[in-house]
This record gives structure tokens, C-alpha cells and sequence, in this order.
């Protein structure tokens, strides 16, 4: 059923919607570098074989819920994601959070009396994943063509001489989207 190379990325997904297991080995060879990239950047680690797996399993058991409508690598990315966060939760359940004593600040403080402390816990890693997740939040806040431009300089890599080709407008449009795009997120983190 799977043709290889002849087959372009929607031919890939149709064919492996339709249980074709070559094209969706096709799909993952093309992509489980992109999958790793992300979990190492979340995760902060080497091993990654298990992210993988999960998350290729899941989208092969979701790909019916794909959308066309966006790119394979941004819908696998989101789902890497997701893993990823699975993962810290498991970790920092594992660790039990290793608790520590916290100084509560003065606006805390029910007397308003001297030093207090509570048993608190810090999870970094958490709270970083939390803070890359936030951006999905900010990029809705662009036009559907900003986004897909920052999209595809920043999270599939895109150069932009390609994005450029790839949308058939020229370089320094995709080079004044990408600037407006960046500056409007920024503008907004900043008034969050």
C-alpha cells in the first residue's frame, strides 16, 4: 500500500489514517528527531526512547482527530507536549516534591507578626514546562498568518528564505510577519 518516497506528508497520513503501518513508520522516522528535540528541551535529558514511543503511539491512535488544517509536526509536537508534562507530574509525584521549609512573606502572614515558615516544594522543571506551554496561550493572541509564520521559523525550524517559497510571498514579508508576531507576544506577556 505504502509507496515510500513517492508519497508526499498527506499521502503519509491518509494512507496510515487507513492502518497502513509503512506509511505511519514513514511519519515517524520523519519526525522522531523533531519528537526527541522537543522532550529534551522539556525534559532535560538523553533517554527519551519511552517519550517516543508514548507519543507516537498516541498519535497513531489519534490520527484520526488530525487536522489538516495544521502541520503534522506542530500536531505531533503539541502531543509530545502533553507526554512531557505527564512525565514531570510522575517525577515530581516520585520525589514527593522534596519538601523544604519556605519563609512566607509578610502579605502571607495571617498576624503580620515576625518570621513564619510552611513546609513548601519546588518543582523547577514543572514550572519551566508550565512557562513553554504559556506560548501556546500567547500565539493565539496573532493572526492565523502570523502564527503559522512563527510556527514555522520556531517550532519546525524553517528557514526563512523556505517559509518565503514554502508561502509564495517574499523574504521580507516573512521577515516583518516574524518581527510583528514576536514583538505582539511580547507586548502581551508583558501586560499579563
Amino acid at each position: 500500500m505504502y509507496l515510500g518516497a513517492r508519497m508526499d506528508k498527506a499521502g503519509l497520513i491518509a494512507a496510515a489514517r487507513l492502518g497502513d503501518e509503512d506509511a505511519f513508520a514513514e511519519l515517524y522516522r520523519q519526525h522522531v528527531g523533531f519528537v526527541r528535540e522537543v522532550g529534551r528541551r522539556i525534559l532535560c535529558t538523553n533517554d527519551l526512547d519511552d517519550l517516543c514511543q508514548d507519543t507516537f503511539l498516541l498519535a497513531f491512535t489519534r490520527l484520526v482527530s488530525f487536522e489538516e488544517s495544521c502541520s503534522f509536526r506542530t500536531w505531533i509536537s503539541q502531543i509530545a507536549t502533553n507526554q512531557c508534562r505527564v512525565i514531570l507530574r510522575k517525577r515530581r509525584q516520585a520525589m514527593n516534591g522534596e519538601a523544604r521549609l519556605v519563609p512566607i512573606d509578610a502579605a502571607m502572614r495571617s498576624d503580620g507578626g515576625g518570621e513564619e515558615c510552611m513546609l513548601g516544594s519546588e518543582d523547577p522543571e514543572l514550572e519551566a514546562s508550565i512557562a513553554r506551554l504559556d506560548l501556546t496561550r500567547l500565539l493565539r493572541v496573532l493572526s492565523p498568518d502570523q502564527r503559522r509564520v512563527l510556527q514555522m521559523a520556531y517550532l519546525e525550524d524553517i528557514p526563512d528564505l523556505e517559509i518565503a517559497e514554502i508561502l509564495g510571498t517574499p523574504l521580507a514579508s516573512v521577515k516583518s510577519k516574524i518581527h510583528h508576531a514576536k514583538r505582539r507576544v511580547r507586548d502581551v506577556h508583558k501586560n499579563r
